[in-house]
């Protein structure tokens, strides 16, 4: 324990000394004629922004410094060679208006590499649905139970449908816990877009056994499987530069670490005696229902006593990322949401400091985007009354002349460091890409890597005005009391149309135009520093657009840039995900075809049996149950059409309306449509 605050005080010491030196080296500049409070301003907002600066660099710096010596390395207790595993776990997916078909393929490829494994007996599969669109429902069960059947009579596949969605997914991992968690010694989380080998999960739960203390391991999700240009340049940013900071998180962290809410493994003992989630005070969206629950319960983990650890060197963990920039900034505004609620909890008694740290990255990562905003604007008002101020100058009463000084040289000095900070880790992950010949080839060559590298940090240099405006625009709206809902994720390659990239970054690029326009007349000796700022703003629509097209994407691919080892080496549970979802067709989502699948629901004896068994007792009555009736000689008498989700919901849920249906339901719609 002592080694590892050893590295905390040193981490800290070098973060703390760049930024006081940079600091220190902005003050000298300022106060040579004197401050003022928008120069004290600006001077705090640059200490803030640096020491964030800092901190992303030397965790980069102490993760490469760790790869270097090849001791990526969990400290971890590791089994015998050969030696069974000891418990039970059960893989959970929770769902909620999911594509049906993406995520049980994915489970389904899980299922096979956990075979293949020769462990499979050792764990279970649970798919937790909560969703509320009917359609979505009875496809789940459809699926299902193709996949069972696939699987053979002894798999062990089970699903469970929660007739309301209380605490979203927090909630569902509680009610399976309640009702399931004394079954099994742990459990995996998966997300809809998650892939797990068989391999990573046997030594998952090895290692648990053989760590009675730790109660979580997470494992880095490596994203995979997209085509837009915009997703393969994460991919590809991911892969190359990813290790190191999840190297550096795990040497600096030790039995402190986080929970990322999937592809870990947890001890379901101390999860359920420790990490029930209170309502926060108040209303949403800083109060009510903990939306970013995985942090928090963490951090009720290492306050109980229990480890929580990262392991950096374990693979075999993926996942998919947004296929657009309208679907990530999205899932941004959500995870915005959750991270601004943490503020509530940052002095919660009994966390640990640690704890409070990773509370504290989150809420920045988001925080941070106002405070450059602010420091920008900041800079623009003293960049435009230096370019303004009288040649004359006051000493009391007596007219001085005011002999210009230049600080061109000091400021480009600052401006380059800071430049080193943000871009320096991406020349020490291709440094360390550059001496693994493996990786170095699963990428395309270290020539081919760092043209990729290129690209990627001027595309990531275009992106950081916009994502800056849009988080700003988030905390903004959460902190003035504007929430939001947490649904179902857009899975696989979305295209977006021009309208769609105008209507949701033409006020990215018309303050971007302005903001130019007011430069280039009032500060033009100074407008030249804000151009890389404002053009990633102005160029915002184009941007978008052309980054969510698979077409452009494979067209980089066949030129080798960003590439990524599941495209050159290959990845099998990737490749049989996509074998399962081409023996069938693709998941229909037009209105037509949704009215079809609910009329299954009423029509085909083997789906209508296979819902009802399903169903089991509904512990809640139907919202309205005075209008089942009704619902139910709708349906006798084929008029369906008019049935709205809500209806559908309500008839579906009720067993006895159902089970009155089944004798009747195919004369009734043959009449109909005679």
């Amino acid at each position: 324990m002592a080694e590892l605050d050893g590295r905390r005080w040193l981490y800290l010491a070098l973060v703390l000394s760049t930024t006081a030196a940079a600091t220190a080296r902005l003050w000298a500049i300022l106060r040579i004629d004197g401050i003022d409070d928008l120069e004290i301003a600006l001077l705090v907002l640059f200490g803030i922004l640096f020491t964030w600066t800092a901190s992303a660099f030397w965790l980069a710096c102490v993760g490469a410094h760790v790869c270097w010596r090849g001791a990526a390395r969990t400290p971890l207790a590791r089994p015998m060679p050969g030696e069974p595993i000891r418990s039970r776990t059960a893989i959970v997916m929770p769902i909620h208006n999911e594509e049906v078909a993406r995520s049980f393929a994915g489970l389904a490829a899980v299922h096979e590499s956990v075979e293949a494994s020769g462990a499979l007996g050792e764990f279970d599969f649970y798919i937790l649905s909560d969703s509320t669109d009917p359609a979505h429902w009875v496809a789940e069960e459809i699926e299902w139970d193709r996949l069972r059947r696939a699987a053979g009579p002894e798999a062990r596949l089970f699903y469970r449908h929660r007739p309301r969605n209380i605490g979203r997914k927090t909630g569902n991992i509680r009610d399976f816990c309640t009702n399931w968690g004394g079954l099994y010694d742990y459990m995996v989380v998966l997300d809809a877009d998650s892939l797990m080998t068989g391999e990573t999960l046997v030594t998952l739960a090895r290692l648990m056994d053989a760590n009675p203390r730790t109660a979580l391991i997470q494992v880095s999700p490596q994203p995979v499987g997209r085509d837009s240009l915009f997703a393969r340049i994460q991919q590809f940013a991911s892969s190359v530069y990813g290790p190191i900071y999840t190297a550096g998180l795990a040497h600096l962290q030790g039995p402190d670490g986080n929970y990322w809410g999937h592809n870990a493994i947890i001890r379901v003992q101390p999860f359920m005696q420790h990490c029930g989630l209170p309502a926060l005070p108040g209303r949403a969206p800083l109060g009510g229902e903990i939306l970013s629950h995985d942090f928090v319960e963490a951090a009720l983990l290492r306050r109980a006593g229990w480890d929580v650890r990262l392991a950096p060197e374990l693979g075999g963990s993926y996942e998919e990322v947004p296929s657009n920039l309208i679907d990530y900034l999205k899932r941004d505004r959500r995870w915005c949401q959750g991270n601004l609620q943490h503020m509530r909890l940052l002095l919660a008694q009994g966390l640990r400091m640690p704890s409070r740290l990773h509370f504290a990255v989150g809420i920045m990562s988001y925080v941070s985007s106002p405070l450059w905003l602010a420091m920008l604007v900041v800079s623009a008002f003293e960049a435009y009354r230096l370019e303004h101020s009288g040649a004359v100058t006051y000493i009391g009463k007596y007219p001085v002349l005011a002999w210009p000084i230049s600080h061109t040289l000091a400021l480009i000095a600052l401006v380059l460091v800071t430049a080193g900070l943000l871009y320096g880790p991406k020349l020490l992950a291709l440094a360390l890409l550059g001496r693994d010949r493996e990786r170095r080839r699963a990428h395309g060559g270290i020539g081919k890597a760092a043209y990729s590298v290129f690209l990627e940090s001027l595309f990531a240099t275009l992106l950081a005005p916009v994502t800056m405006l849009t988080h700003s625009w988030f905390v903004a709206t959460i902190l003035l009391g504007g929430s939001t809902s947490w649904g179902g994720q857009p899975r696989g390659d979305r295209r977006l149309s021009v309208g769609a990239a105008l209507g949701a970054f033409g006020p990215h690029t018309i303050f971007g135009l302005a903001a130019t326009a007011l430069a280039y007349l009032y500060i033009p000796g100074s407008f030249w520093w804000f151009v890389p700022l404002l053009a990633g703003l102005a160029l915002a629509v184009p941007m978008a657009w052309v980054t969510s097209s698979a077409a452009a994407g494979r067209w980089l691919r066949r030129r080798g840039r960003f590439l990524v080892p599941s495209e050159t080496v290959g990845l099998p549970i990737l490749e049989r995900m996509r074998a399962r979802l081409a023996e069938r067709p693709a998941e229909e989502t037009g209105e037509a075809e949704i009215d079809a699948l609910l009329r299954r629901a009423l029509t085909d004896p083997y789906v209508s049996r296979l819902h009802r068994a399903l169903l089991g007792d509904v512990p809640e009555a139907p919202a309205d149950p005075e209008k089942l009736p009704a619902l139910v000689d709708a349906a006798r008498r084929g008029d369906i059409a008019t049935l709205t989700r809500q209806d559908w919901t309500a008839l579906l849920s009720d067993a006895n309306s159902l089970s009155a249906l089944a004798p009747e339901r195919a004369e009734a719609l043959r009449t109909r449509e005679r």
